[in-house]
């Protein structure tokens, strides 16, 4: 039997254990063989996964320049708290006058107050809401609700407000609070109401951000306010009593941060492509994959990508902003010229790389190049790497089975020469008895 202890040469004295190794190993060719592809097959699957990650790290980073807003980088400032400016890659230099009139609110109404709020209300009947004119929705209630219980109902009708329980140090009310601001989204109460449709106990009503820009006024039903200032998003957090001044720069660093990150990471999956695959006089370190075509396909089609002509005029590549691919397939990135561009044309500087509504840019061709490859369970890496797992399921098989054949081998061997060793020693003892 396989893996069982064995003494070989008891009767004669021959290490036949010795042997029966010696044969096998002398066998295990094929088996050894087969394992080390599988060996190489694994540790490639392995390398791949690896040039994946990387590309993957590339796309995220081409992310954020893949459209014309984000290529354009702009700083927003503000001389006053009151109102906090951020800008998106669309706006355009400027300054501007703001002020804050009034913020936007949400609508809080309290009940009558109660002496506790877990003590029967005694009341029944249903209380009707309705939240920015829409239908009433009604909370039946019943003689044994407290207010505990009327605010969980509330909570569960699904309606945009929020109830919870007020305790002014004496008595407990029901607070009804809407869950969005906005002269629009008021809340009507009807039926057995407990108080909240008093105009006494409405401490808070619904309300737009009001506010002007440059004389201009400008009313939205929350405290951020987009769309009036193109590219620009302002922030209220309190009124004003004097005018915000609001500035709109140009932030080029902006931009050069973003493209060294997609330089870095490109550079960085074409460093792990030659290092696998080799490159030039280098020999790769994966054996598997040693000028692997996928390797191959990968490095040119990214190359190919990033010299695209976009458009045409002065600025219709990356390398005339100052991206330029070198002789190792790498990229670098010249400050200085990308400087120029965007001091000379920086419309045509976010086209090339981020593209139009209707076309394509740059960023845009090497992302999608980067999605063939990466695409989970159809991209050509997921499809290569699942070809090598089944080769390498397939060789497992075949290691199991020659494994076994070899198994039984030294078993036979084992047999035989337990019959030999048998034999001689009953030869022996017959010539001590001669």
């Amino acid at each position: 039997m396989a893996g069982a202890i064995t003494f070989g040469g008891v009767g004669s004295g021959i290490d036949t254990e010795s042997i029966v190794s010696g044969l096998v190993n002398a066998s295990r060719g094929a088996s050894d063989a087969m394992k080390s592809r599988q060996s190489t097959l694994t540790s490639a699957t392995s390398a791949l996964s690896k040039v994946s990650s990387l590309l993957g790290k590339l796309k995220a980073a081409l992310e954020g320049v893949d459209e014309a807003r984000e290529v354009g980088s702009y700083t927003a400032s503000s001389s006053n708290a009151a109102v906090v400016a951020s800008a998106s890659g669309t706006a355009s230099p400027g300054s501007f006058s703001v002020s804050v009139q009034s913020l936007a609110s949400e609508q809080r109404s309290y009940s009558t107050g109660y002496a506790s709020s877990t003590t029967a209300l005694g009341l029944t009947g249903s209380l009707g809401l309705s939240v920015a004119g829409g239908a009433v929705t009604s909370i039946e209630l019943s003689a044994s609700d407290t207010l505990e219980n009327v605010a969980s109902k509330i909570n569960a009708s699904g309606l945009r407000v929020s109830a919870a329980i007020f305790n002014d140090g004496t008595e407990n009310r029901l607070q009804v609070r809407g869950l969005d601001s906005g002269a629009a989204n008021t809340i009507a109460f009807s039926g057995t109401t407990l108080g909240l449709e008093l105009a006494a106990n409405k401490k808070q009503a619904a309300a737009d951000a009001r506010i002007t820009i440059d004389g201009f006024t400008v009313t939205r039903p929350t405290n951020q306010v987009s769309g009036a200032i193109q590219g620009v998003t302002l922030a209220l957090t309190q009124t004003t009593t004097a005018p915000v001044t609001v500035e709109v720069k140009s932030d080029p660093e902006g931009l050069k941060k973003k493209l060294t990150s997609v330089v870095d990471a490109y550079n960085a999956v074409i460093d792990n492509v030659h290092t696998i695959a080799g490159f030039g006089s280098t020999k790769g370190t994966e054996k598997g994959l040693i000028g692997d075509p996928l390797l191959r396909s990968i490095a040119n089609r990214m190359s190919s990508s990033v010299s695209q002509v976009i458009g045409s005029g002065t600025y219709s590549t990356l390398g005339s902003l100052g991206v330029q691919i070198g002789r190792d397939g790498k990229l670098t990135l010249d400050a200085t010229k990308l400087d120029k561009a965007l001091a000379a044309d920086p419309s045509a500087v976010a086209k090339v790389i981020g593209g139009t509504d209707t076309s394509s840019g740059a960023a845009d061709v090497l992302r999608d190049v980067v999605t063939a490859f990466t695409q989970s369970g159809t991209g050509l890496i997921a499809s290569r790497q699942e070809t090598m797992n089944s080769r390498s399921k397939a060789l497992k098989q075949r290691i199991d089975s020659e494994e076994e054949r070899l198994a039984r081998y030294a078993d036979a061997l084992r047999k035989q020469f337990t019959v030999m060793d048998g034999t001689v020693a009953a030869n022996n003892a017959n010539a001590s008895y001669f």
